[in-house]
């Protein structure tokens, strides 16, 4: 019988560390832990731990396009609320220019360089709009509403909307839209909700969990451009979470009541609990960040008994290439 060399010309490589880069398909034995190591196509989800943020970040703002085009701004922490931003690039968080205002509770959306941050949760800047350009953020004209804990979902400065909010007694159905100029009322949600989780864009949106007053929800709310739909619920209630993905393929990681690790994933008609969890749970995680799928994203930040807001888990989702260890059973 032919073995591997004869067919492929090479032995299975013996290496000291992972490769950087591995193709799909690509065997090699890692001398450092022993073990027969492969490149595959994943059949569920997982989370691997990524580089800390430099600044607490809780219940703050976030953009992006995938897990290597981040951006995160403000955040909620015992003592004032900061103006710090950072950007991610895959592998570092860099510290770039501050916010003009402080973005406790803020609600964020866009990309890495073009993201809108919009009110926080003191009187001081409650309705205050700041743009960025990738270099630095500059004031805007006001949200109509005052409220906060909202989430957002835009691909930029110029088109963008944010979705209920609180006082936390009464939870708040408003939508808001952003033209790249002003604010506008849309369609209000079915019912109010705070700290929910979305994904999406403005004329496709999913609106998912939340809380309404004490009591965390399971609801799932579709936009289809024109009106609001109810769609099958989360198999756990909860709120501050974190959400990503597009309407037909979305994600919700970790949120409340207490530091949930539950990882569920949406396949446009029905969410599914993954078996690939929240390393460290945690809550009031800054929501959302956007990506083409739900295959790959950030959970950077949020309240954990672990970090008070340093922890980023990159999310490698279903059908993605990944690094396992080959069982010889």
């Amino acid at each position: 019988m032919a073995d591997l060399k004869e067919i492929k010309g090479l032995n299975i490589p013996a290496r000291a560390s992972d490769p950087a880069n591995p193709v799909t398909g690509e065997i090699w034995y890692n001398t450092t832990s022993n073990v027969t190591k492969g490149q595959i196509i994943t059949s569920v989800g997982s989370f691997s731990t990524a580089p800390n943020l430099n600044n607490i970040h809780r219940a703050s703002g976030a953009s992006g396009t995938s897990a290597t085009s981040a951006l995160v701004f403000g955040h909620e922490a015992p003592g004032t609320a900061a103006k710090n931003t950072e950007s991610y690039d895959g592998s570092t968080w860099t510290n770039v220019n501050p916010s003009v205002q402080d973005m406790d509770y803020s609600n964020g959306f866009g990309t890495q360089t073009s993201a809108v941050a919009a009110g926080d949760g003191g009187p001081a800047g409650a309705n205050s709009t700041s743009l960025w350009d990738g270099t630095s953020w500059t004031n805007s004209n006001p949200t109509t509403t005052y409220s906060y804990a909202r989430v957002g979902l835009g691909t930029g400065t110029t088109l963008g909307a944010l979705y209920g909010g609180t006082p936390y007694t009464a939870p708040s159905a408003t939508v808001e839209e952003w033209d790249g100029t002003s604010w506008t009322a849309g369609t209000a949600l079915p019912n109010g909700g705070a700290n929910s989780g979305a994904a999406g864009l403005v004329t496709a949106a999913l609106i998912f969990g939340g809380s309404e007053g004490p009591s965390q929800q399971n609801k799932t709310l579709s936009w289809n451009g024109s009106s609001w739909s109810s769609l099958n619920t989360l198999n756990t209630a909860r709120s501050d979470g974190a959400g990503s993905g597009i309407s037909t393929s979305a994600l919700f990681a970790g949120g409340g009541p207490g530091n949930n690790t539950n990882t569920e994933v949406w396949d446009g008609t029905c969410w599914t609990a993954n078996p690939g969890v929240l390393n460290s749970g945690r809550t009031a995680i800054p929501n959302t960040m956007t990506s083409s799928t739900n295959s790959s994203t950030l959970v950077a930040g949020g309240l954990s008994p672990s970090s008070p807001g340093l922890l980023t888990e990159e999310w490698i989702g279903a059908g993605s290439s990944a690094t396992v260890t080959i069982s010889s059973s």
